[in-house]
């Protein structure tokens, strides 16, 4: 019995095309599911702080630092744990550490802004109250 010719049992051997597609959709559906949520972003709800552009903000900012960056320690925890949930363990917490040294840094930096504001002008005024 020759395979080419539809004669016999062979043609109920072969799958229809119609199972092929379904029994190949029912395996990348799952896996691009996976893949997807694998490889989805973190982002981190702290927001990077903006440069002072007054005295009042810049006081403002140095009063409420440390606030901000101890709910930017409590979320980078949080993000930390959920990225344990994730294929992708190692590259997810990359991600949050990535991010949060980001905002950091830019702590730092508005907070060198604000304190240079906040001692130039208590140098002005303390040079203001000086008799000359």
């Amino acid at each position: 019995m020759s395979f080419q010719s539809k004669q016999g049992i062979v043609p109920q051997l072969r799958k229809s095309i119609g199972v092929r597609v379904q029994r190949l959709f029912t395996l990348i559906l799952p896996v691009s599911a996976l893949v997807l949520a694998a490889c989805s972003t973190v982002q981190l709800q702290a927001a990077k702080p903006q440069a002072p552009n007054t005295l009042e903000q810049a006081r403002a900012y140095v009063a409420e630092r440390e606030k901000q960056l101890e709910f930017l320690e409590y979320e980078l925890n949080e993000q930390s744990r959920a990225c344990y949930k994730k294929f992708f363990v190692s590259s997810c917490l990359d991600d949050v550490r990535l991010q949060g040294a980001q905002i950091r840094r830019a702590h730092l930096e508005v907070q060198g802004k604000a304190d240079d504001m906040i001692r130039l002008d208590e140098y002005a005024n303390r040079r203001a109250r000086t008799p000359n």
